[in-house]
């Protein structure tokens, strides 16, 4: 997580000591590095900033960022993402504006901070991406997953088409929901029972798609029962009765 704000930082932060036992966190001021400071705000992650926040005001003013990090020896219990938020609640109390979730790429204003004891919210914790650029010969756009690290586990993708989305964002989002409340994908094929008569299948990721997508994760890929990509699903899916 990236916290910034701008003035002198905080003298003290209400942290629960559980919090810090779980996480580290280091105060970087612009001055130290202006161009890696304005990277986080420039760029395509400006773009994805304007679509969180709307206004960027409150961003471009930052002049230090708290980054809060977590090694977890293990995930069973969440108690590190837990921490991190209580982290970030702190700063954002202290006068911090913004949030930045370097997993999931998603910003988030200080006044939309979890508050202490809110429920887990996998939504929250994630993004799922349809890239609307392409250089593959077949047309196929990426949909897929960031954030999913978060829990100890690989972030799902899918190759589909625009008239896909709907139905293949819907499958990943339900799956995504699964993996993060701890369902282990079975390898080297997780089968997904998508409607009757229809399965698709979560594979390895062999030609390290989420490489190119720089999910920073390993992920897992989501293909038909005969191993294809999902191009036309929509178009194939049984009508409803």
């Amino acid at each position: 997580m990236f916290v910034f704000g701008a003035g002198p930082p905080p003298a003290d932060l209400a942290v629960p000591a559980g919090a810090l036992r779980s996480c580290r966190v280091q105060r970087i001021g612009r001055a130290q590095d202006p161009a890696w400071f304005d990277a986080w705000r420039s760029g395509s992650l400006r773009a994805i900033a304007k679509q969180d926040l709307g206004e960027l005001a409150a961003l471009d003013a930052a002049d230090q960022v708290h980054v809060v990090a977590c090694e977890p020896t293990a995930v069973t219990d969440l108690g590190y993402l837990e921490g991190a938020w209580a982290v970030v609640r702190a700063l954002t109390e202290a006068g911090a504006t913004v949030v930045l979730d370097a997993l999931a790429m998603s910003y988030t204003p200080a006044a939309a901070v979890p508050a202490a004891g809110a429920a887990l919210d996998v939504a929250r914790e994630i993004r799922v991406i349809f890239e609307t650029d392409s250089t593959r010969s077949d047309r196929a756009h990426a949909l897929h997953t960031r954030g999913l690290r978060k829990f100890g586990a690989p972030d799902l993708v899918a190759l589909c088409t625009d008239a896909d989305v709907e139905l293949v964002g819907a499958a990943i989002r339900e799956l995504a929901e699964e993996v993060a409340c701890g369902l282990d994908l079975a390898l080297p094929r997780h089968a997904l029972e998508i409607a009757p008569g229809v399965r698709w299948v979560a594979i390895e990721d062999e030609h390290r798609i989420g490489e190119l997508l720089q999910l920073n994760n390993e992920a897992r890929v989501l293909v038909d029962d005969h191993g294809h990509n999902l191009m036309g699903v929509a178009a194939r899916a049984p009508a409803p009765r």
